[in-house]
């Protein structure tokens, strides 16, 4: 992996293929690696960056930070760095909450969003699951202090935990097995990001009230794409958010969960592949 330095942290990100630039953010207790299978499909025609983001696979674990508009400094701080061309910006969760914040700052410099599962205070608080968390975090702040001083979670906990992020698709293909998955969340310090995560969720309340294509002149394309059986987040108030997103084109996942992109992985690929080629398509001037 290459590293980029973020503010004296180090910022792991893997590096693949040529061409127009695409930038794959990951969620919230994973890392890079939910992306392999798209890296490698997509590096054969574009220029693939897939961030660790601080806190979580191989880059730094700072003592604070985690937040929306950190991590969005972050994306920023890359992009100048590499010095890109106007890029696709692909997330999941956190990781299109941070690319439309992004997006939001600096719409010029962005071809086209692909949005999986995206993040806000609304999607978050309609699932029954992360949604109590939520609230358990807000009335017993102290209990959210001591849960992000854990130094590393048991062996035998990410069993339990990696069945609810999948759907049946997950479960038929055995992504809750992944190996990748269990190692992100056994990863030393990975409480205390998913805490600041937790903390930080009233700032991702603007993006329910976003109108994007109202407000600022020359926003990119948007897909959005949600696995129907997501019980991190509500698949039911993603709807609601599209209303405000209006994307060109959102996609329903019947059968997967919170990790689409392993779930079902040569759809999502697919998706994303075709939304980029058609928005290249309408940005190309007409003769």
């Amino acid at each position: 992996m290459q590293r980029f330095d973020f503010k004296g942290d180090e910022v792991a990100f893997v590096r693949a293929g040529a061409g127009d630039p695409i930038v794959f953010l990951h969620n919230g207790g994973t890392s890079h690696a939910i992306w392999r299978f798209q890296i490698a499909q997509l590096a054969r025609d574009h220029e693939v960056f897939a961030l660790d983001l601080p806190g979580y696979g191989a880059s730094a674990r700072p003592r604070d930070g985690y937040t929306l508009d950190t991590y969005t400094d972050l994306v920023e701080a890359f992009v100048d760095h590499q010095e890109l061309p106007p890029i696709t910006l692909v997330g999941n969760c956190m990781g299109s909450a941070i690319a439309l914040n992004f997006a939001c700052r600096r719409s010029a410099d962005v071809r086209c969003l692909v949005l999986i599962n995206p993040l806000t205070e609304a999607t978050l608080m309609r699932s029954t699951i992360t949604g109590a968390l939520y609230w358990l975090d807000r009335k017993l702040p102290l209990a959210g202090r001591l849960a992000g001083r854990v130094p590393k979670l048991p062996r035998w906990l990410p069993a339990l935990m990696t069945p609810m992020l999948v759907g049946t698709s997950g479960r038929r293909e055995r992504t809750h097995r992944n190996a990748d998955l269990h190692a992100a969340l056994r990863s030393e310090g990975e409480m205390r990001s998913l805490t600041g995560l937790l903390a930080d969720i009233p700032r991702y309340r603007d993006l329910d009230a976003l109108q994007p294509k109202q407000d600022i002149p020359g926003f990119p394309r948007v897909c959005t794409i949600w696995g129907e059986q997501n019980r991190v987040l509500s698949a039911d108030a993603g709807r609601v958010l599209n209303e405000s997103l209006r994307p060109e084109r959102a996609e329903w996942l019947e059968q997967c969960g919170h990790l689409p992109m392993l779930e079902e992985p040569h759809r999502v690929t697919d998706i994303i592949t075709s939304f980029v080629h058609d928005a290249d398509e309408a940005s190309e001037p007409r003769a």
